[in-house]
């Protein structure tokens, strides 16, 4: 199990909607000012962090289907190289520290990206059949 296929699997180009967090403080002109833009980076890694541990889960989860896929079966767990075992485990930690660094800020950046779990992880188990 390679460095590059734990950050494949963690899916990065994804995180580029996660700049949106950026959105009310620039709007708000607030940015320049030292601890709204600190806030609103942690807010960027805390979803970079739920977003990569949803990808885990999921692909742990999906692992069956996905290796029958034509192209889902080159996503690291389903070709073998990460194990479901470690895709779970590190899944986990990742939405652990994505809701601790969420806590860090501010209990409302916690309960969003909880939120944010709750509603990825609820499409990726029923809503996506829906």
């Amino acid at each position: 199990m390679s460095p590059a296929a734990l950050l494949r699997l963690a899916r990065p180009k994804q995180w580029v909607k996660n700049v949106l967090v950026f959105a009310a403080p620039g709007a708000a002109g607030v940015l320049d000012e030292g601890g709204a833009l600190l806030d609103a980076v942690l807010a960027f890694v805390a979803f970079c962090l739920a977003a990569a541990g949803t990808y885990f889960l999921n692909d742990a989860r999906d692992v069956e289907p996905d290796r029958r896929h034509p192209t889902k079966r080159h996503r690291p767990v389903a070709a073998g190289e990460v194990p479901v075992a470690v895709a779970v485990a590190v899944g986990v930690v990742l939405l652990v520290a994505a809701v601790g660094l969420g806590f860090a800020v501010r209990w409302p950046l916690a309960a969003t990206v909880a939120g944010y779990v709750a509603l990825t992880t609820a499409y990726s188990t029923w809503l996506k059949q829906v």
